[in-house]
């Protein structure tokens, strides 16, 4: 069987995935507060709905809409006009008012095949968290949560993409959590120490089933949004070898 590739049309992410994802994948990115996980999923959503005509759903558990359409228009998205052509849809859903599972979220597939969704962000895995408490260290009811949500998705034509935190993100250090297996792919967001300030850096982790870089690559954010350098190396690994070296 042939395998179906999307563009996430995330700048310098094609590249490092070689070419895109595989169609209805479902993928966790991960990483330390500030280091740029929610731009890359609205990114992910923006720009398969505004280049490759895959509308897109966003879900959100922690942010107020308004707020995000703001954050995402100073990085240079106009989710606004897209959302008023049906392209994007946002669905907000507060950690204190979920109620129940999966049907909290309610009538999610069928407003996927309603929109033809091709693509949906959750923002984020704390979703599952809240609804599914790891009580006594039993991590086995939320894992499967995640694992018919995933299903579901897939089943419904959707690619996946959800976020996550992540207290350790030392790439030599990271610790996977049970949950990380559920996942097809894993990006790792994070800072390195350079001098007397931290540099975001990227790197894919896993992606089953596809070839991928395995390398570390700087990240910018500015006003048009978060960019993977993918044809640099961070500085502040150079300086970490160089002295690693003498």
């Amino acid at each position: 069987m042939t395998l179906e590739f999307i563009k996430t049309g995330v700048p310098g992410l094609d590249q490092v995935l070689k070419g895109g994802l595989r169609k209805n994948s479902s993928i966790l990115v991960t990483g330390a507060p500030g280091t740029g996980k929610t731009i890359l999923a609205l990114q992910f959503i923006y720009y398969g709905a505004r280049d490759y005509n895959e509308n897109g759903i966003y879900i959100t558990t922690e942010e107020n809409l308004d707020d995000i359409r703001e954050f995402a228009k100073n990085l240079g998205m106009d989710i606004t006009s897209l959302e008023k052509k049906n392209k994007i849809f946002f669905v907000q859903k507060p950690i204190a008012t979920l109620k129940g599972g999966l049907s909290s979220i309610k009538g999610l597939v069928n407003a996927i095949k309603k929109n033809n969704v091709k693509r949906v962000a959750l923002d984020s895995l704390i979703f599952f968290e809240y609804l599914y408490p790891k009580l006594d260290g039993d991590k086995m009811e939320f894992r499967r949560q995640v694992l018919m949500f995933m299903q579901k998705m897939k089943k419904a034509g959707v690619t996946f993409l959800t976020v996550s935190e992540r207290s350790v993100t030392d790439f030599d250090k990271l610790v996977y959590d049970m949950i990380d297996f559920v996942f097809e792919g894993i990006i790792v967001l994070s800072r390195i120490r350079k001098g007397s300030y931290f540099e975001r850096v990227f790197t894919v982790a896993k992606i089953r089933g596809q070839d991928h870089s395995l390398d570390v690559y700087p990240i910018t954010i500015g006003k048009d949004g978060l960019r993977i350098l993918f044809d640099q190396t961070p500085f502040s690994l150079v300086e970490k070898e160089e002295s690693d070296f003498k």
